[in-house]
C-alpha cells in the first residue's frame, strides 16, 4: 500500500488530537513557580479522551528530545538488530564516564534505567543514518531531523519533539500501535518500569540537556492501573542556574497525585 504524504498524515493526527477534550490548567503554575522554573506539562487521560496542559504554547513547541529519544531508539534498535534482544550484554570500553553507573555493562533494561548515553550512541551508529531516517519518518517523530551526527543528533542535533507529540507517541507505544513489531515495543515497555506497587506501574524517562541554546529536562511516560493506562504524561522545563534533577519528578509528581493518578506518596513495592 502506498504511504500518504506527510501533509496528510500530520493533518489526520492534528485532527486527531484535537477531537479529544482539551483543559487548560493555569493552576499548575504554582508548582513550576515553587521551583523557580519555566516549563509545560500534557497529561492525556483516555478514559476520559482529554487533555489536560499547563502552558500550551510551550506544549506545542518542538525541543531537544535529550534521554527521551533512548525510547523510539531502543524500539528502531531491536526491529533493526542493532540490539538482539533484551539479553544482549553491551560492553563498557574501561574509559571513564560522566556518570558512575555507566561504568560497567548494561542490557536494554539497565542501559534505559541509568540512561547511558554510549550505549544508545552505539545503538545509532549500529542502525546507520539511511535506516534512522527512513525509521523517523516512519514512526513520525517530531521534526524527523537527524542532522548533527548519528549519534549526536538527539542530544545536540537537530531533531525535535514537542510535549504534546511525545505524548501521543507514548499513547501509540503502550497500546502497541506504533508501525514496529510488537516484539520490539513489548521489550521497551518493560525497559521503561520505573516503579511499581501493588496499585500501579509507573513507565518513565528522563531527557537532559543541562547547558546551551537548546538546553531542556524532560520526565515523560505514563500510569498504569489494573493492568490499563490511565494517565499518559510529558513535561519540560527550561533549567536554570538552580535547577535540580529531581525538579522535574517533583513538579510532576505533585500535579499526578493532584489528579489521584500517583498516590500522595509513593511507594515503590
Amino acid at each position: 500500500m502506498d504511504r500518504l504524504p506527510s501533509s496528510l498524515l500530520m493533518l489526520f493526527a492534528s485532527l486527531g488530537a484535537s477531537a479529544a477534550d482539551t483543559l487548560a490548567r493555569p493552576d499548575w503554575q504554582k508548582h513550576f513557580d515553587g521551583r523557580g522554573v519555566k516549563g509545560t506539562i500534557v497529561v492525556y487521560e483516555p478514559a476520559l479522551d482529554r487533555y489536560s496542559v499547563f502552558n500550551e504554547a510551550r506544549a506545542k513547541q518542538r525541543f531537544l528530545p535529550a534521554s527521551t529519544f533512548k525510547i523510539p531508539n531502543a524500539i528502531i534498535g531491536l526491529d533493526e538488530g542493532s540490539i538482539t534482544d533484551e539479553k544482549e550484554v553491551f560492553a563498557w570500553d574501561g574509559k571513564p564516564k560522566p556518570v558512575a553507573d555507566w561504568e560497567r555493562d548494561h542490557t536494554l533494561d539497565s542501559g534505559m534505567r541509568y540512561s547511558v548515553v554510549w550505549m544508545f550512541q552505539e545503538i545509532a551508529r549500529r542502525t546507520g543514518k539511511a535506516r534512522m531516517r527512513e525509521w523517523l519518518d516512519r514512526l513520525d517523530y517530531g521534526n524527523r531531523d537527524i542532522s548533527g551526527g548519528i549519534d549526536l543528533f538527539w542530544l545536540q542535533g537537530g531533531l525535535r519533539v514537542s510535549a504534546m507529540e511525545q505524548v501521543e507517541f507514548l499513547h501509540k507505544l503502550a497500546e502497541g500501535r506504533l508501525p514496529a513489531t510488537q516484539r520490539a515495543q513489548r521489550l521497551v515497555r518493560t525497559a521503561l518500569v520505573a516503579e511499581k506497587t501493588r496499585d500501579y506501574t509507573l513507565y518513565a524517562k528522563t531527557g537532559s540537556q543541562p547547558t546551551g541554546a537548546n538546553a531542556i529536562n524532560w520526565w515523560v511516560g505514563w500510569v498504569e492501573r489494573k493492568g490499563r493506562p490511565v494517565a499518559y504524561f510529558a513535561m519540560n522545563l527550561a533549567p536554570n542556574s538552580r535547577t535540580v534533577f529531581a525538579d522535574r519528578m517533583a513538579i510532576g509528581r505533585a500535579i499526578l497525585s493532584g489528579m489521584k493518578v500517583l498516590p500522595t506518596e509513593s511507594q515503590p513495592a
